[in-house]
């Protein structure tokens, strides 16, 4: 099922950037985000994340880098296998003065043979280069909320 979505997220992506070029110009961002699942511990319940992407026609193609809890962050026995990245793409949709989008997913842990997928839906509105938004994903089998911050190039 994972190699069937990573496949199906390189043909959306590709599809859509071959597209004429002329009809839409390709936008850079950078997000931070902090995912909080329903986990009553906060720093084993949460994760962190820096996402740095490209929309074009209304899709977003992403690489996100993060850390998997905030429990032990800056110890100095923290490890590589805290930390992930991730590929993600997420087409956006307009509602009113707010843009909401689906969200796929897939990545894995640093120095560790751990993968995993991400799906879910969000909404974001911006103003002027600073976007706001919230997410609902479920993220590594853990449902997650997620407010971001995003700057648009």
């Amino acid at each position: 099922m994972r190699k069937v979505l990573v496949l199906a997220m390189c043909m959306w992506a590709l599809g859509t950037f071959a597209q004429d070029s002329t009809k839409c110009s390709v936008n850079k961002y950078v997000s931070w985000g902090l995912s909080l699942s329903n986990n009553t511990d906060f720093n084993t319940g949460s994760y962190s994340s820096l996402e740095f992407g490209i929309v074009k026609h209304d899709v977003a193609v992403a690489v996100v880098l993060g850390r998997g809890n905030l429990d032990g962050v800056f110890r100095s026995d923290d490890v590589l296998s805290n930390y992930f990245y991730e590929f993600k793409v997420a087409p956006s949709f307009p509602i009113g003065k707010v843009y909401g989008n689906i969200i796929l997913g897939y990545g894995g842990y640093f120095d560790a043979k751990h993968n995993f997928i991400e799906y879910g839906l969000g909404v974001s509105y911006t103003h002027k280069k600073i976007g706001y938004g919230v997410a609902f994903s479920n993220w590594d089998g853990v449902d997650y909320i997620s407010p971001s911050i995003t700057f648009n190039f």
